[in-house]
């Protein structure tokens, strides 16, 4: 049986089942304490043990991300950035009393796009796995109760498959922009770098020197490339096109890196320009969908292509391509 009793201004759980030794916890509130009791009664009862200590929702963040870069996996700022968000609202709550409701109620208050909250969602369902799977703690999956609300609501969504192409006179106007604002990040080479080898802005941080291959067929290989179905050890070897090889020749090594630059630091300086320019609505991703795109304009086969961009299918590979129709003329 359980016993609730109010112990100043806090709340003392008692749980005593037959065959089992006393377990008991002490909460801030009444609700939090009937939570724990209940689940604790249960899992005794079913012949298990006792739900493993709590803690609160930002410490085991604070603790997934540490292990995370322990074993040499760092979080994203992004991923860092969103689970903030998640400590700012429920960071003192105690995980095994998260409700779906307070995930809905979260993310109704974020005024973000539907696809942003469904990323941001994704990020707690990684930290409370991590939780259950490999820490021991009883937490309700809050997440798969929370869904289908959210759902109904269209509160969380798919993202929208961005088209967006740079113009000719866009690209000459940030050439020359860059040519005056110039500054320690070469854009002026990095944006025809980023175009010409349909690279990703974490692949081109990351690209090294040792990892260069000079020559009258320049290669370079990219380490841990992203796919969905390996997380680790994706190297691959890529062809260097048009130009890609020269930028890198005028590089100056000053270390392990080829571009030794923060994607932070070049996205902001990509924003920068486009405001100042009134380019509306570019980012330095699309440039990824401008140099896949010309591959195929080059005349360039879907499995030559993939070879260039990393893409494992033609589905995955075509909301990056927005052929011109101008192109079709050979």
């Amino acid at each position: 049986m359980a016993v609730i009793e109010r112990r100043g201004g806090k709340w003392r759980a008692l749980v005593r089942v037959k065959g089992h030794p006393s377990a008991s916890r002490t909460f801030n509130g009444r609700r939090m304490a009937d939570e724990w009791a209940k689940a604790t009664e249960d899992a005794l009862r079913a012949g298990g043990k006792a739900p493993a200590e709590s803690v609160t929702l930002e410490t085991l963040i604070d603790r997934y991300v540490r292990e995370l870069a322990r074993v040499g996996r760092p979080v994203s700022l992004t991923k860092k950035g969103n689970l903030q968000r998640w400590k700012e609202s429920l960071g003192s709550r105690e995980v095994t009393t998260l409700t779906g409701q307070d995930v809905v109620t979260h993310l109704a208050s974020r005024d973000i796009s539907p696809a942003t909250k469904t990323m941001e969602l994704g990020f707690l369902a990684d930290v409370l796995g991590a939780g259950r799977s490999l820490w021991d703690m009883t937490i309700p999956d809050v997440v798969a109760a929370a869904r289908p609300m959210l759902r109904r609501a269209r509160m969380i969504g798919k993202p929208k498959e961005r088209d967006r192409r740079p113009t000719p006179q866009e690209l000459a106007d940030l050439a020359n922009f860059y040519r005056f604002n110039f500054g320690k990040v070469p854009m002026r080479d990095l944006i025809p770098f980023a175009i010409e080898t349909a690279m990703r802005l974490g692949e081109i941080v990351g690209l090294r020197w040792d990892d260069y291959r000079p020559g009258d067929k320049p290669m370079i290989l990219i380490r841990d490339r992203k796919d969905p179905q390996r997380k680790d050890g994706n190297d691959q070897w890529v062809p260097l096109l048009g130009d890609s090889a020269a930028i890198i020749d005028r590089q100056p090594r000053t270390g392990p890196l080829i571009f030794p630059f923060k994607p932070d630091s070049i996205g902001a300086s990509f924003r920068r320009a486009c405001l100042r320019l009134q380019i509306d609505d570019l980012h330095f991703h699309d440039l990824r969908h401008e140099g896949t795109s010309r591959l195929f304009e080059q005349g360039y086969q879907i499995q030559e292509v993939a070879m260039v961009t990393g893409h494992k299918d033609w589905k995955s590979l075509k909301r990056y391509t927005q052929l011109k129709p101008a192109s079709l003329h050979r």
